[in-house]
């Protein structure tokens, strides 16, 4: 799945109940802040493997490059190759400061498996 007008992650939780609340929380709050609508954010159905459940999020590249341009927030400096690559770092930083058991990876980094890497 490829989508040029999208950053598409993977979201993997240990419990997807809170876990898929909080990253919802979370965007939506992202999305208030930027002035940006929740149309540019869609979250698609979970699957449970090893453990943890995987569901994928697509978010609109000009929301993302919308949050990245936000003085108070510091997604440029974060490692990456590109600005899909620092906003996963940033959203990763952000869960973890918040709960355990939640993260993101980019869906282009999963290299195998029909669940992804994690």
């Amino acid at each position: 799945m490829h989508d040029s007008e999208r950053v598409i992650m993977q979201v993997a939780c240990t419990s997807y109940d809170s876990g898929s609340k909080l990253v919802a929380a979370m965007l939506d709050n992202m999305a208030k802040l930027a002035g940006s609508d929740r149309a540019d954010i869609l979250s698609g159905p979970a699957e449970s493997a090893f453990g943890w459940d995987f569901y994928p999020v697509a978010i609109s590249r000009a929301f993302v490059q919308q949050l990245a341009n936000m003085p108070e927030n510091d997604i440029w400096r974060m490692k990456g190759a590109n600005l899909d690559e620092k906003f996963a770092t940033w959203l990763n930083r952000q869960l973890k400061l918040r709960v355990e058991g939640v993260q993101v990876k980019l869906l282009s980094d999963l290299k195998s498996s029909r669940f992804g890497l994690f």
